[in-house]
C-alpha cells in the first residue's frame, strides 16, 4: 500500500502576513543569528502557525519558517532596488511589504548593535592584552632589577676580597722593604765599624815601629 504523501503548505499572501506578525511579536533578531535561541523562536513560530485553521498550516519544521522569511526578505528587498531605480520615488507599500520592511529594520538594528557588541569586546580585549603586556614588561624589569641587586653583594665581596688581597701584599712589600733597609743599615754599620778597627790597629802598629 502506497504511502500518503503529507500535504506542503502552499504560501499565500495570508499566511505570509501571519508568519510576519509572528516574527514580530516574538522579537526574533534579539537573538543572534545561529544561536540556539533564536532557534527555539523560530520553533515556536512554526508550532503555533500549525494550530491555526484559517488559513491553514502544515509545516513540518522550523526551517520552512525560516526558508520562508529568507525569501520574501530577499525578494523584497530586490523589488525595492528595482522599483526605486526605475521611478526615484518610494512606492506605497502593502501590509504585506510594510511588515517585510519593519522586520528588515529590527533585522538590520540588531546586527548593528551585535556588531557593535563584538567591536567593544575586541577592543576591551586589545585594552586587555596590552595591560598584560605592560605588566609583563614591568615584572621583567623588575626579575632583572632583582637578579643586578643580588649580582651587586657578590659583586661587591668579591671587590673587598680583592682590595684586602692587595693590601696584603703592599704591607708585606713595606715589610720586606723594611727588612731590606734594616739590613743595609746594619751591612754598613759592620763595615764602618771594621773599618775603624783597622784604621785603629794600623795606628798602633805604626806607633810601636816608631817606638
Amino acid at each position: 500500500m502506497a504511502t500518503k504523501k503529507q500535504p506542503v503548505v502552499e504560501w499565500t499572501d495570508d499566511h505570509d502576513i501571519l508568519l510576519l506578525r509572528e516574527m514580530i511579536a516574538s522579537e526574533l533578531f534579539q537573538f543572534k543569528k545561529g544561536s540556539p535561541d533564536r532557534g527555539k523562536i523560530w520553533e515556536s513560530i512554526q508550532e503555533r502557525l500549525n494550530k491555526l485553521d484559517n488559513p491553514k498550516f502544515m509545516i513540518k519544521e522550523k526551517r520552512g519558517v525560516r526558508d520562508r522569511w529568507n525569501l520574501l526578505q530577499a525578494k523584497f528587498k530586490r523589488t525595492q532596488r528595482e522599483e526605486l531605480q526605475a521611478s526615484g520615488i518610494d512606492c506605497e507599500l502593502s501590509e504585506k511589504d510594510a511588515l517585510i520592511e519593519e522586520l528588515c529594520e529590527k533585522e538590520d538594528s540588531f546586527s548593528a548593535k551585535d556588531k557593535k557588541k563584538s567591536d567593544d569586546k575586541e577592543a576591551a580585549e586589545e585594552i586587555r592584552k596590552k595591560a598584560m603586556e605592560r605588566m609583563a614588561s614591568k615584572k621583567k624589569i623588575k626579575r632583572i632589577c632583582w637578579r643586578q641587586r643580588q649580582k651587586e653583594p657578590k659583586k661587591r665581596s668579591e671587590y673587598s676580597i680583592r682590595q684586602q688581597e692587595l693590601e696584603l701584599q703592599r704591607k708585606e712589600q713595606e715589610v720586606r722593604a723594611r727588612q731590606q733597609e734594616l739590613q743595609t743599615e746594619l751591612l754598613r754599620k759592620q763595615t764602618q765599624q771594621q773599618v775603624q778597627i783597622s784604621q785603629a790597629l794600623m795606628t798602633m802598629m805604626q806607633n810601636l815601629v816608631k817606638k
